[in-house]
């Protein structure tokens, strides 16, 4: 339970961080590393996605970036391991958040990207729907969902924290009573 109560710490204290930057890049600490991390599975995705053509090619990097943690949050709820699915969760809205900032910058193409030369996602995904100009409310509506998401993650870790037995220390004790208690009804 103490541990549950941490890591609840540690999540709201993450998720205060990524809700006040807003749609705007973090340029070190702790939220730059989960974009290196969460970039990893964003660049997979196009090579995974790349084989279902140009249009899934480019949109695969934002969808495996979001869709490798919601599966894993998938398996650990399948698994009833909820501690472990609200921190997947969380990481599911962090990547989501992070993608947010790429379809904000959809139109203005201001980030930086691995190399000069490549093409800006969103750019292209959005001028192919012939929505660029709405780059910055889509942007924002995927940050929306990313705090639902890491809201979520919140309180399904609550729950969890709330819900969960008692440690080692306490189900001990809890035996050795139920087993005296046992042993005088015989």
């Amino acid at each position: 339970m103490i541990l549950r109560g941490v890591g609840l710490v540690i999540l709201l204290g993450l998720a205060v961080m990524i809700v006040t930057r807003g749609l705007t890049p973090s340029p070190g600490g702790v939220l730059a590393f989960a974009h290196l991390i969460d970039l990893v599975f964003h660049e997979a995705g196009h090579v995974i996605f790349g084989f279902f053509g140009q249009f899934l090619g480019v949109l695969g990097g934002s969808l495996n970036q979001v869709l490798i943690p919601a599966l894993c949050t998938g398996y650990f709820l399948w698994h009833r391991q909820r501690a472990a699915a609200a921190v997947t969760l969380f990481w599911t809205g962090e990547s989501l958040a992070d993608v947010a900032i790429y379809v904000a910058d959809g139109r203005e193409m201001a980030l930086p990207l691995l190399a000069e030369g490549l093409t800006h996602d969103w750019n292209w995904i959005l001028s192919e729907l012939s929505l660029r100009n709405q780059a910055l409310p889509l942007g924002r509506a995927v940050f929306a969902v990313a705090v639902i998401v890491l809201a979520s993650a919140i309180v399904l870790l609550a729950i969890d924290m709330w819900r969960a037995p008692p440690g080692p220390a306490s189900a001990g004790v809890l035996s050795s009573e139920r087993s005296a208690r046992d042993r005088k009804l015989q």
